[in-house]
């Protein structure tokens, strides 16, 4: 354990008389294994600033479409918002991978796997 590291665990042991600190020293500790790995490892960020960008645009569509009224709705929305973000990801249209999956099902009765990344950079 780094000094880093440990004096972040130790955060978590002393006493805090705000409520804020003490949430904060908590998590300090719990996460300290993890929460100075871009230090150690080159291309790692140091924030999360790119899954907030991933997720972003289906937060977007939950929120102005006033979707996800029930759990069976917000699982719904989740898996597809992950289903079209992995095939954007990967070089694909969305909706064309999903309209050709849609019609592989309707011909085999079973869907295909998603595709893999395309080729050219995808």
């Amino acid at each position: 354990m780094s000094r880093l590291q440990r004096r972040a665990w130790e955060l978590g042991q002393e006493e805090w008389e705000s409520a804020d600190a003490r949430r904060l020293a908590d998590r300090c500790a719990r996460h300290a294994d993890g929460l100075f790995t871009f230090l150690w490892h080159d291309g790692v960020d140091p924030t999360n600033n790119h899954a907030e960008r991933e997720v972003r645009p289906a937060v977007q569509m939950r929120k102005n479409s006033y979707q996800n009224a029930s759990p069976s709705g917000a699982h719904t929305q989740a898996v597809l918002m992950t289903v079209f973000r992995t095939l954007k990801r990967r070089g694909h249209n969305p909706l064309g991978a999903l309209t050709q999956a849609v019609a592989h099902y309707a011909a085999t009765g079973q869907l295909p796997n998603i595709p893999h990344a395309n080729a050219s950079g995808g």
